[in-house]
Formats: C-alpha cells, sequence, structure tokens
C-alpha cells in the first residue's frame, strides 16, 4: 500500500489529496506544503502509478474509486478530510457516496463535471476512433522520454498546457512526473496509455451529485475548459448544503494559483466542526 501514498508532512487532522490525470501528487508540493502547517497531508497515487498491468482502452474511475477506498481501509486512519483535482475529485466523490464513513469532507477542486450528453458521446464513441479526439491524440504522441532532468523542463516550459505554472511549480511537477528509465534515459512516470485511457472514458456525475452528503467545498478555476459556469449552478442546485466558489486561473489552477488554493481550502476547514 505504500506505493500508493506520499507523505508531505504535517500534524493534526489527516488529509488525503488525488492528483489530477498525469499530474503525480508531488507537482502539487507548494499547495500540500502550505496545508501541511496544519494538517497531515498525504499524497494519494491514482493506479496508472504504481500498477503493472498495462493501460486499458478506457480507465474505469469506479475501479479508481475502489482504490481509495481499499487504500483507505487498510493504509490510513479514517476519517480524513479528502481533496482531489479533476481526475482525483470525482475520484474522491464516488468513493464518498460509497463509503461516507471513511470522509470527515470532501474538497474538490475543479473536478470533471460536464454535460451528461458530452459523457455518453464520449463512452459511446467507438475505439478506432477514441485517438482521433485531439485531447487522447495528444496524450499518445507527447514526448515521454528525455536525455536528462534539464531537458525535461525546458520541453515543457514551451508547452502552453504549462504556461501559467511558475518555475518552482513546474519544477516540482519535472521531479515527480519523470523517473530514470532502464538505460539511463528519463521517462514520464505516468505512461501516456493510461493518460489517454483516462481521456477516454467520463462517468455519468450529477445524479450521484445527489446522493453526496458529507461536509463539500468546490472550487472551480475561472476559465476553466471542464467545469463550466453553468455546471457550477447546477452543482449547487443539486448539492445545495455545498460551498462552491471560483478562483482565478483555468482548469489547472491549484498548480497556477497554489497559495491561494491553499487559503481558500484553510479557510473552509477553519469553519468545520472538530
Amino acid at each position: 500500500m505504500q506505493d500508493r501514498l506520499e507523505i508531505f508532512g504535517g500534524s493534526g487532522e489527516p488529509l488525503l489529496f488525488a492528483h489530477a490525470n498525469g499530474y503525480p501528487p508531488g507537482s502539487y508540493r507548494r499547495l500540500l506544503d502550505r496545508l501541511a502547517a496544519q494538517y497531515a497531508v498525504t499524497g494519494y497515487r491514482h493506479r496508472p502509478l504504481w500498477s503493472r498491468q498495462p493501460a486499458p482502452v478506457r480507465a474505469d474511475w469506479n475501479q479508481f474509486a475502489n482504490d481509495l477506498i481499499h487504500t483507505l481501509e487498510r493504509s490510513a486512519s479514517p476519517p480524513v478530510w479528502m481533496m482531489g483535482h479533476s481526475l482525483g475529485g470525482v475520484v474522491a466523490m464516488l468513493a464518498a457516496i460509497r463509503r461516507p464513513e471513511l470522509f470527515r469532507g470532501v474538497i474538490l477542486l475543479d473536478p470533471v463535471f460536464v454535460k451528461t450528453r458530452l459523457a455518453l458521446g464520449l463512452n459511446m464513441t467507438p475505439r478506432s476512433r477514441l485517438q482521433k479526439i485531439p485531447m487522447i491524440r495528444r496524450a499518445l504522441n507527447r514526448p515521454d522520454r528525455f536525455t536528462d532532468v534539464q531537458s525535461a523542463f525546458d520541453f515543457h516550459r514551451g508547452k502552453r498546457a504549462f504556461s501559467g505554472f511558475d518555475d518552482e511549480v513546474l519544477w516540482d511537477y519535472i521531479r515527480s512526473g519523470i523517473r530514470q528509465g532502464e538505460h539511463g534515459e528519463w521517462e514520464l512516470a505516468y505512461p501516456a496509455g493510461w493518460e489517454a485511457a483516462v481521456y477516454s472514458s467520463l462517468p455519468l456525475v450529477w445524479p450521484r451529485l445527489l446522493r453526496l452528503r458529507v461536509p463539500t467545498l468546490g472550487i472551480r478555476g475561472e476559465t476553466s475548459d471542464i467545469l463550466s459556469a453553468a455546471g457550477l449552478q447546477r452543482w449547487q442546485r443539486l448539492q445545495p448544503k455545498a460551498e462552491l466558489h471560483t478562483l482565478p486561473g483555468g482548469h489547472l489552477f491549484p498548480l497556477e494559483y497554489p497559495d491561494l488554493t491553499a487559503e481558500r481550502v484553510l479557510d473552509f476547514l477553519a469553519r468545520q466542526p472538530r
């Protein structure tokens, strides 16, 4: 089980963090270090970072939730505060609905809550056409090997997806996101096949939100292309007791604005009954 967990330190109530697709927990070091000033913070690694199985064509997000539940039952000290970004937010939600006694509450950072028709359309896309979807094609075609750590940093520094990261956060992503291979080269720790498999499926989230009963903080990135402003309003209607906010940045706002994100999370946690 220890290959699924990454300790960030701190003391107090346990807070477990589940990362986005392709971004290992260490990518969020600055955010998690801020939270570790008041909580015992642990990063949780999804299946692509520890499974030896080849990536499927489509990932099963419910299996990811089962993995999280299994880990909490055996390795953590539930109930925990559970925070998740993107994929991690949906997995946290699914697990908290299934086993609410394991969670003090959930903090969902730009979870993948998209329109039902988009999720159904993706799930019904024939396998032969999946690789034509731009996000999946980019995941499969991105360079996954580098001669050294600096060249990996330089490559990602020039990519639009990482343009909102300052150098410190980008280095955190590089140090946690690549590993040395058998022949001395550096490779992505999160396999491209798994990244594409996650992009190839989506669970239907809206009906499930009606069953999410634990204390909930939800935060959307102001320019997110994943969770829309209308989606945030729908979320509020389905879960009226949830506390929902918008912060600057896009879908990756926890990495673009880690200090501001930490402030909002700590403010929410400070107002919860002990």
